[in-house]
C-alpha cells in the first residue's frame, strides 16, 4: 500500500492545474483586453474593427498569446473536467486529506466554477470573439 501523501499528489496537481488555468486566462485575456479599452478607449476601433489580440500583445507578452487563446477556446471544457475530478477526489479521499488541502481543493474548485460561469456569460463570449478575431 502506498503512503497517504503519495496518493494525494493528484489532488495537489489538480489544485495547481485549476489555479494555473484561471491565472493564465486572467493574465492572457482579461487584463490585456481591459488595458486596451482602459488606456485607448474605444478609439482604437477603426472602421474595420477593433485591434486583434496579436496587435495588442508585443514583445515578451506575445509568448502569452497562444496559451491564452487555447485556454479561451478549450477552457470551459477543461473546467468541467477539472471540476468533476476535483469533486471526485474530495468525495473519495476527503478523510485522508489535511484541512489545508481540502480547503485548497474547495477554493480552486470555486475559482474554476467562477471561470466556467464567466466564460458562458455574454462578457466571456465577447472575450472569446475578441481572441478569435
Amino acid at each position: 500500500m502506498s503512503q497517504p501523501g503519495s496518493r494525494l499528489v493528484a489532488a495537489r496537481l489538480l489544485v495547481v492545474g485549476q489555479l494555473s488555468m484561471v491565472a493564465l486566462y486572467l493574465a492572457g485575456v482579461v487584463v490585456p483586453y481591459l488595458l486596451t479599452f482602459t488606456l485607448e478607449g474605444i478609439g482604437h476601433c477603426s472602421t474595420t474593427g477593433c485591434q486583434a489580440p496579436g496587435d495588442v500583445f508585443s514583445g515578451p507578452m506575445l509568448a502569452l498569446l497562444v496559451p491564452a487563446m487555447i485556454i479561451t477556446i478549450l477552457g470551459p471544457m477543461a473546467a468541467v473536467l477539472l471540476l468533476l475530478m476535483s469533486f471526485t477526489s474530495l468525495a473519495r479521499r476527503r478523510r485522508e486529506m489535511s484541512a489545508v488541502l481540502r480547503r485548497s481543493l474547495f477554493g480552486a474548485a470555486g475559482l474554476t466554477l467562477a471561470f466556467l460561469v464567466f466564460t458562458l456569460l455574454p462578457p466571456g463570449r465577447l472575450l472569446l470573439g475578441w481572441v478569435l478575431d
